[in-house]
């Protein structure tokens, strides 16, 4: 992503999508294509003519086809799962001990969080000791902790000061792009829900001195009237994820020393974020990572999440160990957790126009529906990226050569994508940073009507916001999980 100079900038994203490995398509849709020009091959030196249209037919139809509505290359593989998974009666998953902390049942946990840990460290922030949470992902080799943050202000900000907010932010984030930089993954979430106005209404009804028969009363009970189904809670988190392979152990264990590192890194982060005008807290506690979890997962439970959080047991530091549902159902467009049921869309493409700073107000001030907006950043050192975009801008250059020798045209889309990934390397040899960037937009409801109905709200909202969304198809459960403050992104080779 760039900028322009002028007083009020512009934001440009690049296309979407990485270069053709032949006439423009990608390596998962050319892969079956060549498979099927294999297999014809074989089958006519094995002398079995009749067999050889087998193969081109197979993969042309996996290539171009498409299954309720996505294509059948990226859905192929999930799709087959999880219909494999129906047809053995696995798709649901059920807690086998409600005492989720019982021997035996410590790695109770649906498919989707298998290999995931939650720990509670001592660590010491902003001269205090304290206890920080700690989401080990066994499976991929990382530890993951959980920040709150908040940037009040910014909505209300002219253009100008809005930039200059930007700026500061990317300021702070460029440091993580350098090399052998632990820090493998940055995750951002914003969770919104309407909240109405029941906490001021309880608190206006416990003042001795409100005159309730009053003209002034009855206008501001009006007004309040009218603003409850508007008001929104807002609740953004920032998660560091650092790759144990990444950290230098100096005599400790694996854990231990990514558990250090990423306490550092999130102080060192913190502080910068700061100086750019983000307040932040210290690191979640491990209890406060459960709850929530749990709230994200069922916010039908909130009110009980919340007292779990104020419970006895909390503060003793026995309650983080129940963190994980009580039931999982994955269907093809939704998933069921607990009492609510989850649909994931993922950010097909970004806008193609240049955008203002607040280009995604209509999506994140969206009133009406319950929806977790992840932003997923991996930093990429500047030698790697320059290299990569040296070898896309050949890629591409080798391909539109390709395309006119057989006759073929080049799209605006092509060229357009040509001049991006110039603008790219130019920004590169300039030293900006690069981050490799993926989002996800989870709509939760009490049932399936009503999240179809919010579902239909928030792509609208994205569209107001130039996105283009898409069905997270076959994948609800990751994209669940995706929308939880653990660290876990779906594994799907969606970042570009």
């Amino acid at each position: 992503m760039s900028t322009s100079t002028s007083p009020s900038a512009r934001y440009r994203f690049g296309g979407a999508g990485k270069a053709g490995v032949l006439l423009g398509l990608s390596m998962r849709q050319a892969a079956p294509l060549v498979a099927g020009c294999v297999w014809l091959t074989l089958a006519l030196m094995a002398g079995v003519p009749w067999l050889a249209i087998v193969g081109p037919f197979v993969g042309a139809l996996v290539s171009f086809g498409r299954l309720r509505g996505a294509p059948l290359y990226d859905v192929a593989i999930p799709g087959a799962r999880l219909a494999m998974a129906h047809r053995l009666r696995r798709a649901t998953w059920v807690r086998r001990s409600l005492l989720a902390g019982g021997p035996g049942y410590d790695d109770d946990l649906p498919e989707a969080l298998v290999g995931l840990e939650l720990l509670d460290v001592e660590a010491v922030w902003d001269g205090m000791p304290t206890t920080a949470g700690v989401v080990r992902d066994r499976r991929a080799g990382t530890v993951s902790v959980v920040v709150p943050i908040w940037a009040s202000g910014f909505a209300v900000s002219s253009l100008a000061e809005q930039d200059a907010l930007v700026a500061g932010w990317a300021g702070a984030l460029a440091p993580l792009a350098r090399e052998r930089c632990p820090v493998c993954r940055l995750t951002w979430q914003q969770w919104t829900r309407p909240v109405g106005l029941g906490g001021h209404l309880r608190f206006l009804d416990e003042q001795p001195a409100r005159l309730t028969g009053s003209s002034a009363a009855k206008d501001y009970d009006e007004l309040l009237a009218v603003q409850a189904p508007a008001t929104i809670g807002h609740e953004i988190l920032l998660t560091v994820t650092v790759d144990q392979r990444r950290v230098r152990r100096r005599r400790q264990a694996a854990v231990a020393a990514g558990v250090e590192v990423a306490i550092d890194e999130v102080r060192l982060l913190a502080a910068r974020l700061e100086a750019a005008g983000v307040r932040t807290s210290g690191p979640w506690s491990g209890i406060e990572i459960a709850t929530g979890v749990r709230a994200r997962s069922d916010p039908a439970r909130l009110a009980q999440v919340d007292g779990l959080r104020r419970s006895l047991a909390a503060a003793a530091g026995k309650g983080a160990i129940e963190w994980g549902p009580l039931a999982l159902r994955a269907e093809w467009g939704r998933a069921w957790v607990d009492g609510s049921v989850h649909r994931t869309l993922r950010v097909a493409a970004w806008p193609m126009l240049p955008v203002a700073a607040d280009w995604l107000s209509p999506l994140l001030s969206q009133a009406d529906a319950t929806l977790s907006v992840t932003v997923v950043l991996e930093p990429v050192p500047l030698r790697d990226a320059a290299a990569a975009a040296n070898r896309e801008l050949t890629a591409l250059e080798a391909d539109h050569g390709q395309k006119e020798r057989h006759g073929f045209r080049l799209t605006a889309r092509e060229r357009r994508r040509h001049h991006d990934v110039e603008a790219r390397e130019q920004e590169l040899a300039a030293g900006h940073p690069e981050f490799r960037h993926a989002a996800f937009i989870t709509v939760t409801a009490p049932d399936a009507d009503q999240l179809d109905d919010a579902t239909a709200r928030v792509e609208q909202a994205a569209a107001q916001s130039l996105l283009d969304v898409r069905l997270l198809a076959a994948r609800q459960a990751e994209g669940w999980v995706c929308s939880l403050p653990l660290g876990r992104n779906v594994r799907a080779g969606v970042l570009s």
